[in-house]
């Protein structure tokens, strides 16, 4: 393998860029929920499952897409990915019914996991060794960025040209950077494994699954995700519920703590750029974050100060996704399996997405308290603290790839 001499940022760019695309696909479903359960008959469960959906998807085919990757070639089944994503969205913008609309955000979903398990190989062979922590690092901005992104616009277009014209806009920009993509060559990469194929899948499988390092990754990737996305998902709710604040204050509020996860992310490719240990930033963060989310529930502070709170809350948590899809590939058995490893963070990290909200809402529904959810949150923080922890002792005893990430 042949190391890059100097970084494609271009390349870098439009991956990252293929990223923050393909979360506006996730972000343009809540606040079109309203609309199409009008227009296309839809239940709450069904409601429900149009902005979950992805979550299920990539939950239970993360690894199965970091195969594909692994074996078809990372850029591949990025465009791949982005073209399935343009094809669902665009019958989306045609469809009549729940049960059509459910069919095409799946197939979206399929699509939004190809290109996230694709995009950070891609990051890494088109870096050069010096800057692979940065460029992975900045990789972790591709969620908030999307989804806040997707949530402040969508109600503009929502209410001067419908859903469908929505979805043929998110569409229409993932076509655009597909194009793009397809046609900035990828010389000067590095090159992929060749070597002929002597293993099974099932093979790659287990020796992702056997090594210590990517399975806490994922469970730490779970665990974040499920303190991240409860807030995202509820805080509106809670807004408007308990502090009378109305559905358009409540979205711009909830929308800009969102946003500020985008400049934590950055902060950790930073500091992953300046040689701190990965370790450290995960335990430091999570019990940073831990301590935000006991200001966030305290009655004593004022609404502004936790409203402040909430904001640290997510701008000092967004440090920990920078920093696990930096250890991904350190902690992969191989080059060969860096797919699958990608693959499987996703699945940790939707799964935290799929079990957090309804976890939350039925707290709340059997308390009658948003209180109750406090020790939920708190926990995630201390078992991100420990799972830090494991993983400084897995990169100082353990076998590591640093010869890969730098």
């Amino acid at each position: 393998m042949q190391d890059l001499q100097k970084s494609r940022w271009d390349i870098i760019a439009l991956a990252i860029a293929a990223g923050i695309f393909g979360s506006m696909f996730i972000g343009k479903a809540p606040p079109s929920v309203p609309v199409l359960r009008a227009e296309l008959d839809l239940s709450l469960v069904q409601a429900g499952w149009v902005v979950s959906i992805f979550s299920a998807v990539g939950m239970s085919s993360g690894m199965v897409a970091g195969l594909f990757a692994d074996r078809l070639g990372h850029r591949r089944l990025l465009i791949i990915g982005l073209l399935v994503l343009v094809t669902g969205g665009v019958l989306g913008s045609a469809v009549n019914g729940s049960v059509l609309m459910l069919m095409t955000r799946f197939i979206e979903g399929f699509g939004y996991i190809a290109v996230a398990v694709a995009a950070p190989s891609l990051i890494l062979s088109s870096a050069s060794p010096n800057d692979r922590r940065l460029a992975l690092g900045m990789w972790g901005v591709y969620v908030p960025a999307g989804i806040a992104a997707a949530m402040l616009f969508s109600p503009l277009v929502l209410e001067s040209y419908g859903w469908r014209t929505l979805w043929l806009v998110v569409s229409g920009l993932a076509a655009m950077l597909l194009t793009a993509i397809v046609l900035v060559k990828p010389s000067g990469m590095t090159a992929p494994d060749s070597s002929p194929r002597q293993h099974s899948p099932f093979y790659h499988i287990r020796l992702t699954l056997t090594r210590p390092g990517p399975p806490v990754l994922a469970l730490c990737f779970a665990v974040y995700a499920l303190q991240w996305t409860s807030v995202m998902v509820w805080l509106p709710s809670f807004l408007i519920e308990q502090k009378s604040i109305s559905l358009s204050g409540s979205a711009a509020l909830t929308a800009l703590v969102v946003a500020v996860n985008v400049p934590g992310n950055m902060l950790g490719g930073w500091l992953l750029h300046r040689r701190a240990q990965r370790w450290i930033l995960l335990a430091v963060t999570n019990a940073i974050v831990g301590l935000t989310v006991i200001g966030i529930f305290s009655e004593a502070l004022s609404d502004t100060a936790r409203y402040a709170l909430c904001l640290a809350f997510s701008g000092i948590g967004g440090i920990v996704p920078a920093t696990l899809f930096s250890a991904g590939s350190v902690h992969a058995p191989s080059m060969r399996q860096l797919g699958l490893t990608n693959g499987l963070l996703m699945q940790g990290s939707h799964t935290g997405n799929f079990i957090g909200p309804p976890v939350i809402a039925a707290v709340v529904a059997s308390t009658g308290l948003w209180q109750g959810t406090f020790w939920i949150l708190f926990a995630c923080s201390v078992a991100g603290v420990l799972l830090g922890a494991v993983i400084g002792v897995i990169e100082k005893y353990g076998a590591r790839n640093e010869g890969v990430t730098g």
